[in-house]
C-alpha cells in the first residue's frame, strides 16, 4: 500500500459528514488567505509612516485609517475562524473515531475462524485502538493545521511573487525543497520494521496475561519477564534511527527559517537601496517569511506523524479489507 492511500483512505471515511468536512476545508482556505494578508496590510501601514516621516508631512487617518481597520479586522476574522474550526474539528474526530472502532469491531465478528486462528486476540485489540486513534490524529491536524499549511505552500507562497517577485523568489526557493522526499522515503520502510516489532510486543503480553495460571504453575515470570525485555531492545532498536532521521528534519527545518529570514532582509536592503522595494514591503516579507516557514514546519511534523500512524492504517484497512465468508 503506498504512503499516501491509507491517508486519503482515511479522510474518505469522513464521507458520512461530508458536508461538515467541507465546510471546515473552506474555513481553511479563508483562515490562510487571512493570515497571509495580514503581513501585507501590516507593510502597507508601515509604508504609510515612513512616506510621512520621510516627507515631512503630517500623517493624516484618512490614508492610514483604513489600512490598520482592514489589518484588525483580518487578524480579528484569524483568531474567531481559528477557534470555530478547532471545536468543530475536535468533534468531528471524536464522532468518526468511535464509530471506525464499532465498524472495526463489527467487521471482525463476521469473520471466519480461519481468519480468528491465525490472527492474535491480542494484536486485532491493538490494531483496532491504535488503527483509529491513528485516524483521530489525522482528522484533527488535517482540519486544524495541515490543509490550511497545504493552502499557504502550494497557493499563497507563489502568489508572494506577484507582490514583489524578488524577495518572493527567495521564498520559493528557500521554503519549497527537497526534504520532504528525503524523509518519506528514508523512514517509511524503517517505521513498518519497528512496528512489526510492537506488534509482536502486544501478542506476547496477551499470551502472558491470559495463560497466567499456567505461567505461575510453571514458575515462568522470571523466564517471561526476560524474552519481553529481549523484545522490548529490538524495539527500540528498530524505532531509534527513524527517530534519527525525524529529528534531523526538524533540525533543516527550523534552520531554513533563519536562513530564510537572514537572505530576505539582506536582499530586501539592497533591493530598498536599488529603489526596487519600500520598508514596508521588507517588513510584509520577514513576517511572510517567518509565517511560511512555521507552515512548512506543521507540514514537516505532519509528515513524520503520518510516516509513525502509516504501518497501524495499513494494519486497520488490511483488517477491514478482510471479506468475510
Amino acid at each position: 500500500m503506498p504512503f499516501m492511500t491509507p491517508y486519503t483512505r482515511v479522510l474518505r471515511l469522513l464521507g458520512p459528514e461530508k458536508w461538515l468536512a467541507a465546510a471546515l476545508a473552506l474555513a481553511n482556505i479563508a483562515l490562510a488567505i487571512s493570515q497571509f494578508a495580514e503581513p501585507l496590510l501590516f507593510g502597507k501601514v508601515i509604508d504609510q509612516l515612513s512616506h510621512a516621516q520621510g516627507s515631512g508631512a503630517s500623517l493624516q487617518w484618512a490614508g492610514i485609517g483604513p489600512w490598520l481597520a482592514a489589518w484588525a479586522a483580518f487578524g480579528i476574522f484569524a483568531i474567531v475562524a481559528g477557534v470555530t474550526v478547532a471545536l468543530h474539528a475536535d468533534r468531528l474526530a471524536h464522532r468518526r473515531r468511535v464509530v471506525v472502532m464499532a465498524a472495526f469491531f463489527g467487521h471482525v465478528l463476521h469473520l471466519p475462524m480461519s481468519f480468528h486462528s491465525s490472527a492474535h486476540t491480542g494484536r486485532l485489540l491493538k490494531v483496532m485502538i491504535e488503527g483509529a486513534s491513528g485516524m483521530f490524529g489525522v482528522w484533527l491536524s488535517f482540519f486544524r493545521e495541515h490543509f490550511a499549511a497545504l493552502v499557504a505552500l502550494v497557493v499563497l507562497l507563489p502568489a508572494t511573487l506577484v507582490v514583489n517577485w524578488r524577495l518572493g523568489a527567495i521564498l520559493v526557493v528557500l521554503v519549497v525543497g527537497f526534504l520532504m522526499n528525503v524523509v518519506l522515503q528514508r523512514t517509511e520502510t524503517m517505521q513498518s520494521r519497528a512496528d512489526i516489532y510492537s506488534n509482536d510486543l502486544a501478542e506476547r503480553v496477551s499470551d502472558v496475561l491470559g495463560n497466567m495460571p499456567a505461567i505461575q504453575s510453571f514458575a515462568r515470570a522470571d523466564e517471561e519477564t526476560s524474552a519481553l525485555s529481549r523484545l522490548i531492545d529490538r524495539m527500540l532498536n528498530a524505532q531509534m534511527p527513524v527517530l534519527t532521521w525525524w529529528a534531523l528534519a526538524t533540525v533543516a527545518t527550523r534552520s531554513s527559517s533563519t536562513i530564510a529570514l537572514v537572505a530576505t532582509l539582506v536582499t530586501g536592503v539592497w533591493l530598498l537601496m536599488q529603489g526596487l522595494t519600500t520598508v514596508g514591503q521588507i517588513v510584509a516579507f520577514m513576517s511572510l517569511a517567518t509565517m511560511l516557514v512555521g507552515r512548512l514546519e506543521q507540514t514537516v511534523a505532519f509528515a513524520n506523524y503520518m510516516l509513525s500512524q502509516s504501518p497501524k492504517l495499513r494494519m486497520f484497512f488490511e483488517v477491514m479489507d478482510t471479506s468475510p465468508t
